[in-house]
């Protein structure tokens, strides 16, 4: 049977806990053991879903040409360190690298980023010709900006949701989101190695120049992550953010993405 690969950022696990469980074609699920899975499986375990586990990317077989009229799915995922973001190049680095790993393993990638400081915007092309890759993007065909964009629909609405806050600095999470707030903001690929307290005062300078007073809790409709109100709010408290609630949420860009790389595999035939 065809295999989907995909390869994403773990901010973005619980979307795809949630294709899974609403693609009755995915007969097999493998998730590669990579330090970054263990939330993952849990999400998987608690929504009753089977997976297997792989050690190691090169632990699965060369994946086999599609076969005509073949529409049950295998799918690999392969969750990436959420660090990364610090340096764009060192992410670009990473993200091709293992993409040139992956695709003898898989008939197409599905990449769950955006354009994340812009190192992504030709990932399509520049592997046109090793293995099939879509990367998010909106209804217009633009890459999205990142993974708060994706949720809420693209660029228009996710700048429309900028203006709205009138100036006012507003840090907007998803669930995952909120529940990795201590890992996103703590420079783990800085150049030198950082105490918690030196955390502390760079972020801190860092909200306060660009204004930043709130934390949006962003509705996604998924509630894969648990205490994540939790980790809000002790985030909030430890910057002396405000908490809002923001609805509009969806599924729909990463649903559409992910049956644009099924069509294009099973055109490949």
């Amino acid at each position: 049977m065809p295999v989907i690969g995909i390869l994403n950022c773990k901010m973005l696990q619980d979307e795809i806990v949630y294709l899974i469980q609403n693609d009755s074609d995915i007969q097999n699920v493998t998730v590669i053991e990579n330090g970054q899975h263990d939330e993952f499986i849990k999400k998987l375990n608690q929504a009753g879903l089977k997976y297997s586990l792989a050690g190691s990317y090169d632990l699965l077989p060369d994946a086999a040409p599609v076969q005509k009229g073949n529409t049950d799915i295998s799918l690999v995922v392969w969750n990436m360190e959420l660090g990364l973001h610090d340096v764009p190049k060192i992410l670009k680095e990473e993200v091709y690298e293992n993409l040139h790993r992956f695709a003898p393993k898989v008939n197409g990638i599905l990449l769950f980023y955006g354009l994340c400081g812009n190192v992504l915007a030709h990932v399509e092309d520049d592997f046109k010709d090793i293995v099939p890759v879509v990367i998010l993007r909106e209804a217009d065909g633009e890459i999205v900006d990142d993974c708060v964009g994706a949720t809420i629909g693209g660029r228009t609405p996710y700048l429309n949701l900028l203006k709205s806050f009138h100036g006012v600095g507003t840090l907007i999470l998803t669930p995952m989101g909120a529940a990795t707030t201590n890992e996103f903001f703590s420079y783990k690929k800085s150049l030198r190695p950082l105490s918690e307290d030196e955390i502390y005062q760079m972020n801190k300078f860092m909200f306060d120049e660009a204004n930043y007073k709130r934390v949006a809790r962003l509705e996604t409709g998924l509630h894969y992550t648990e205490d994540a109100d939790d980790s809000l709010h002790q985030f909030a408290d430890k910057y002396h953010f405000e908490v809002i609630d923001l609805d509009g949420g969806s599924q729909k860009i990463f649903e559409n993405s992910y049956l644009k790389l099924k069509n294009i595999i099973s055109e490949v035939v």
